[in-house]
C-alpha cells in the first residue's frame, strides 16, 4: 500500500496549513497578553508577519 505522503505535500494542503495557522495564533495571542513586547518583536520572534500578529491581537480585542 502506497503512503498517502508521496501524493499530499504538506506545504500545499489546505487544511495542514489551516492547522498551522491556529497554532500561530495560540503562541501569538500568548505572547501579546502575559508579555510587553512590541508587535515588531513578537513577529520577529515568532516567525511570522507583523500585519499577522496585528490580525491576532484585533481577534483578541474584538471577543473582549
Amino acid at each position: 500500500m502506497d503512503s498517502i505522503a508521496e501524493y499530499i505535500k504538506e506545504e500545499r494542503d489546505v487544511l495542514y496549513l489551516r492547522g498551522l495557522d491556529k497554532g500561530e495564533e495560540k503562541i501569538i495571542a500568548s505572547l501579546l497578553t502575559k508579555l510587553n513586547y512590541s508587535l515588531d518583536q513578537i513577529a520577529d520572534m515568532a516567525g511570522v508577519s507583523v500585519d499577522f500578529v496585528k490580525s491576532v491581537k484585533q481577534k483578541l480585542t474584538d471577543k473582549k
